[in-house]
């Protein structure tokens, strides 16, 4: 039979028949609870041989008694069991499925075997599937899901996730809402039985609620496939991936997880230079650089500012940036002369813009957001906590000292701006406050430079110009 190629189905089912809700805590448990809480128990429908009820909701006990309507399946079913589960799912005319079921190719030969008995299955009756060994997907705007996800994470945004592993998948859509980072849509696509990656990136980058997708990946289905793909993605919207399988050891171990074939780091790393991919080195680079490219605009050029109140980590700054491909030039004449002007003798007025433990800091940073020679601002912010929670009891918000972060940035909205807060967690908390939403804030200086190295290098791909990358800090 024709395969169906529309993945809509998957994150917009008009009927769900989950295929192995049981009555023990563990997979499927508690799907049907999250789904019920979130609207859609009047299209859930459940199956266990057992038959009876479980949730206040009836229970099904094949495939063949769910009615209409239903068109995507989700089985949480043995391994061994899975594929005649896909018959049954087949012959009731159900064209989409997501098997979360493990025991598949990750585990060796004969789980393989029993990986391809069911993609033959499948094949037999056109089906589409994600998976298995995953945890399937999520759609923020209609609140469905086929994963156990907190309330916050259904807050609908703009970054779209891809992860070849489910618990890593489930383990952003856990992290990105307390960074300000909300979620379109997320796959997990496990072993790729069917779906890959690919697939899942073309449709993505198709999809109007994606802004930004965020890959997790073990390994390539087909390398010149995926060359091309996330060439035709990224001329549109920015493509960040953390790839494993760098090392000999982290090869083998991405090969009994999700049974992919990471292949030479090497070329990897060729293939994102060339189709302007955003490379993390780490889950955390992953889900900073996500913050800036999510908010931020495009710069214009690679010339940095920096306004700090700590020498030191002005340095830190400048060596991460310069690494990165930015530059830190002269500041405007108009600059140096309105900061000369109200600064005292010891103050350098040059770029990073150390304003040390005078008073300034928030006329340094309106000074530099303003500079026209200037495309990115960092603000480095850093005050004794004692000093700090001495000037609040006092009636010294954190504003007091530093400014209205937000409403300056908001004097110039097509500069990137991100903050760097060092200390206190109490400070640093105050800093978020006082620089608002659109602002990402840093608790260490060389991620936020990284990031805005990143962000520069995207803008020179999608400008045309190639893709820019200074050497790895």
């Amino acid at each position: 039979m024709t395969r169906n190629n529309d993945l809509n189905t998957f994150f917009e089912p008009t009927g769900v028949a989950l295929v192995g809700a049981r009555r023990k805590t563990g997979f499927g448990y508690g799907i049907p609870i999250v789904l019920e809480r979130q609207g859609w128990a009047d299209r859930l429908y459940l199956v266990n041989p057992g038959g009876g009820e479980l949730h206040g909701m009836p229970v099904y006990k094949t495939v063949a008694e769910v009615p209409d309507p239903v068109d995507l399946a989700v089985v949480i079913v043995p391994g061994p069991v899975v594929p005649a589960i896909i018959d049954e799912i087949g012959q009731r005319g159900i064209k989409h499925v997501i098997v979360e079921s493990a025991g598949f190719a990750e585990v060796g030969d004969a789980g393989r075997a029993l990986q391809d008995q069911a993609k033959q299955a499948a094949a037999r009756h056109g089906i589409r599937v994600i998976g298995p060994n995953c945890v399937g997907v999520v759609n923020a705007a209609n609140r469905f899901t086929t994963v156990e996800i907190a309330d916050e994470a259904f807050t609908p945004g703009g970054v779209s996730i891809i992860a070849q592993s489910g618990v890593f998948g489930n383990v952003l859509l856990d992290m990105l809402p307390e960074y300000g980072l909300f979620v379109a849509k997320a796959a997990t696509l496990g072993n790729r039985m069917d779906v890959t990656e690919i697939e899942m990136l073309d449709y993505f980058g198709n999809d109007p609620a994606t802004r930004l997708v965020m890959m997790y990946l073990e390994g390539a289905a087909d390398g010149v496939k995926l060359r091309h793909t996330l060439e035709a993605v990224t001329r549109e919207k920015p493509v960040l991936v953390l790839k494993t399988g760098r090392t000999e050891a982290g090869r083998a171990a991405t090969a009994s997880h999700t049974a992919s074939l990471s292949g030479e780091d090497a070329l990897y790393d060729a293939v994102f230079d060339q189709t302007g991919v955003i490379r993390a080195e780490n889950l955390e680079e992953l889900v900073e650089t996500a913050r800036v490219v999510a908010t931020q605009p495009l710069p214009r050029g690679n010339r940095l500012g920096i306004v700090t109140s700590s020498g030191s980590l002005g340095a830190m700054a400048t060596d991460t940036a310069v690494s990165r491909g930015l530059g830190l030039p002269n500041l405007s004449d108009a600059t140096v002369a309105a900061m000369r002007a109200a600064a005292p003798d010891w103050m350098n007025v040059k770029n990073p813009l150390d304003v040390g433990p005078a008073p300034m800091f928030q006329q340094a940073l309106r000074a530099l957001i303003a500079d026209p020679e200037i495309d990115m601002v960092i603000a480095i912010t850093i005050i004794p906590y004692v000093i700090f929670k001495e000037l609040t009891r006092r009636g010294y918000p954190a504003e007091a000292w530093f400014g209205d972060i937000a409403a300056i940035r908001a004097e110039a909205p097509q500069k990137p701006f991100v903050v760097c807060a060092v200390g206190h967690s109490e400070f640093v908390r105050e800093m978020r406050r006082i620089s608002g939403p659109e602002v990402p804030v840093f608790v260490s200086p060389e991620p936020a430079a990284r990031a805005l190295g990143s962000l520069y290098n995207y803008s020179v791909w999608r400008a045309g110009r190639g893709h820019v990358h200074g050497p790895k800090a």
